[in-house]
């Protein structure tokens, strides 16, 4: 059997000064914004990393996010002014794969700091023939924190709350096989003071790492407990 054809990775990424909203008690939008830059610096980086990737997508109307993807080799998809929101900026960046002839795509969320490169090729490995859904479930096992479509068409995007039954729900209507693959690292998403915390023990990959340190991240972490 020959190897699965490389995919192409999709990341949506919000204007960054709105990023990890939810750690706002003990994080101030400072923080959270060089912390946000950092994961999507990770997620990048293990996507230039993966032998099965051919290419990264970056889906955002952020300048600065845009800076960092093209610094990283990814081409970049200027998202809807006014923004629709995560799942309509997803499709952009699967229509741009499509477009360009890709027979698969690799949907990541763009906070994923425990990510490695060998994480998003065991995806792609996995994946089985078209039309199917390889999704990879939070570490709650509600949301999604990967998906491999093949094609790229194979499910509309429901990323969000229970994101997982949806696209199981979807791909049962449509006919379209679904693969559900567990990853640790994968499974770690930051929505919570304690996602930071459990991805900072994990530990975190090279440029969160290092933001986290700069930052006191951990320390703060700590006080905003406290409060």
């Amino acid at each position: 059997m020959s190897p699965p054809a490389p995919a192409v990775a999709v990341i949506p990424v919000k204007p960054l000064g709105k990023a990890l909203v939810r750690l706002s008690a003990a994080l101030d939008a400072p923080v959270r914004r060089e912390l946000q830059a950092a994961m999507l610096a990770d997620v990048l980086a293990a996507c230039a990393g993966a032998g099965r990737l051919a290419e990264t997508v970056v889906v955002t109307g952020d300048a600065d996010a845009a800076a960092i993807a093209r610094a990283a080799g990814a081409r970049v998809v200027p998202d809807h002014a006014p923004r629709r929101g995560m799942n309509a900026a997803v499709a952009l960046g699967l229509g741009a794969a499509a477009g360009g002839g890709a027979e698969a795509a690799l949907v990541l969320t763009a906070d994923l700091p425990l990510v490695r490169p060998e994480d998003l090729d065991a995806v792609v490995a996995a994946a089985p023939p078209a039309p199917s859904a390889t999704l990879v479930p939070s570490r709650d096992g509600t949301g999604t924190n990967a998906m491999l479509l093949r094609p790229p068409a194979a499910l509309t995007p429901q990323l969000g709350p229970d994101s997982l039954a949806r696209h199981t729900a979807q791909a049962l209507a449509r006919a379209v096989a679904v693969c559900r693959l567990g990853l640790p690292r994968l499974a770690v998403d930051v929505d919570t003071p304690a996602d930071l915390a459990a991805a900072l023990e994990g530990p975190a990959a090279a440029a969160t790492r290092a933001a986290a340190a700069r930052l006191r991240v951990a320390e703060r972490l700590g006080a905003g407990s406290a409060l």
